[in-house]
């Protein structure tokens, strides 16, 4: 059985061996342009040489983190009109004008983006976030990004899954690849925005056993409905499994929160005493017996929210008797996270037009 670090491997270098089949179908037509500029017969390592000396130049390499090929490309275009507005000498803007290299050039980033995927962001777990499976022991459900069932498994599709037009563990996101069922090996689709938060209040919402719980879903369904922009809101996912498929599994967070915008992972827990530091038998043990009990639990709790940031990279955050009193401010809380965007960055488009125009 193949490890997750050779899945991953293998899943990369498709999307790798499918970018590169596009930068030789359009190579010939790039040479011929990028040799007319140069003056004289250029090679592809000329070419190539060229694009990674701008890379170095125009991406912090060493401090950079970017979660999508779209944040990467943006970045490496931000850093290449600061160069050419600098006044500095640069051979990409000559570059850049010609449509024919300029897509070239793109596609080459892109690439590099899934071929160096780990480093890129951080060596965050590809594998276990693009394939999320939440819900009870019973009744779960798996948010993919490009889903199919090949060869008795659920899995992403390597060639769609760069190629979404949604921002990934969105509403968006659940309305286009609607969520997997693998009790039938069937999609659950959904119609429209009122068709899935109708599934969120009718049967997530009822297969909670918690109070707590219930009230969080309708206000994050009475938040969906406020939304301006609804479609680009993370999904708030309930019951996040820590093993994922297996139907014996060892941890669930109540809510997670993967926020797309922001990069950020948090997950939260409802956590009254009567359920999470319960002690049985508690009349006839000692205060020894007692304090043993409690410190076992309280172990299992903290082993919990260490292995899911060791694993995910989730932070936890935990609401307590006190907390659950005012559900409204834990909501509030949750909200938070869920609203926050990254400061406002112009498009790989609008950047394109700046720099063809300089």
């Amino acid at each position: 059985m193949k490890s997750e670090k050779a899945k991953e491997s293998v899943y990369f270098e498709k999307i790798e061996s499918e970018i590169t089949d596009e930068l030789n179908k359009i190579l010939p037509a790039v040479l011929k342009d990028y040799s007319e500029i140069k003056g004289y017969a250029a090679s592809l390592s000329s070419l190539h040489g060229t694009i990674s000396l701008n890379k170095a130049e125009n991406l912090d390499m060493v401090r950079g983190k970017w979660m999508t090929y779209e944040d990467y490309i943006a970045d490496w275009l931000s850093g290449l009109k600061d160069s050419i507005e600098s006044g500095r000498p640069n051979m990409m803007q000559k570059m850049f004008k010609i449509e024919s290299i300029r897509g070239y050039v793109l596609l080459f980033l892109e690439r590099d983006f899934y071929r160096h995927y780990n480093i890129r962001i951080k060596d965050k777990p590809q594998e276990n976030l693009w394939s999320i499976w939440f819900g009870s022991e019973i009744l779960f459900w798996g948010l993919l990004i490009a889903p199919r069932f090949y060869d008795d498994s659920w899995q992403n599709k390597p060639g769609r899954i760069r190629k979404v037009d949604f921002g990934y563990w969105t509403i968006g996101h659940v309305l286009q690849t609607g969520l997997v069922d693998p009790e039938n090996n069937a999609i659950f689709e959904f119609r429209d925005l009122d068709d899935l938060l109708m599934f969120y209040e009718s049967i997530l919402k009822r297969v909670s056993n918690s109070i707590y719980e219930k009230q969080v879903f309708a206000f994050y369904a009475e938040y969906i409905r406020k939304s301006a922009e609804p479609l680009t809101e993370p999904f708030l996912i309930p019951e996040f499994r820590y093993e994922g498929i297996k139907q014996k599994h060892k941890y669930r967070l109540d809510f997670t929160i993967l926020n797309c915008h922001t990069g950020e992972r948090i997950g939260f827990e409802l956590s009254p005493q009567s359920t999470h530091m319960a002690i049985s038998g508690i009349r006839t043990k000692t205060q020894v017996e007692m304090n043993k009990d409690l410190a076992v639990k309280w172990g299992r709790e903290m082993e919990k929210r260490n292995e899911y940031f060791q694993q995910y990279g989730i932070t936890t955050i935990t609401f307590t008797d006190e907390n659950l009193l005012e559900m409204r401010n834990c909501f509030k809380a949750m909200e938070y996270f869920l609203s926050k965007r990254k400061p406002e960055r112009k498009s790989v488009d609008e950047l394109i037009k700046e720099i063809i125009l300089l």
